[in-house]
């Protein structure tokens, strides 16, 4: 009976993906199938804020890029050590890297909803 039950814990773990909040909205449950990724340095902590651009209505007024950034439920930044970091966690959460795109010393990536992962049929105005 442990065996059934740990082999039911271990295949829902894997299918399960956590949430990717941008301005806390959830891009995966949104009808988006592209998103650009890059990084902001934070001089105070050293670490790195994610900043993910998937067609959202830009704000003239956000010059720090807070309607950008990744955050966790609760609304607050998530912090990276670093864009290879941020890969991964976008990696585990169902995208991958498709092209990197280079303008003067910085980079993003253009990332890709991977195929096995359902595109939901979601207004992109919600």
């Amino acid at each position: 009976m442990r065996f059934t039950i740990l082999c039911c814990l271990l295949f829902l773990s894997s299918t399960a993906f956590s949430q990717i909040l941008v301005n806390k909205k959830d891009i995966n449950k949104r009808a988006v199938n592209y998103v650009e990724v890059w990084e902001k340095y934070n001089k105070e902590t050293e670490k790195f804020f994610a900043m993910v651009d998937y067609g959202q209505l830009d704000d003239k007024n956000d010059s720090a890029g807070i309607n950008l950034k990744m955050t966790n439920d609760k609304g607050q930044y998530l912090e990276f050590n670093g864009i290879i970091d941020i890969i991964n966690y976008m990696a585990r959460n169902g995208w991958e890297v498709l092209h990197v795109k280079t303008i003067g010393k910085y980079e993003s990536f253009i990332m890709k909803r991977k195929d096995d992962m359902m595109t939901p049929q979601l207004s992109t105005t919600e």
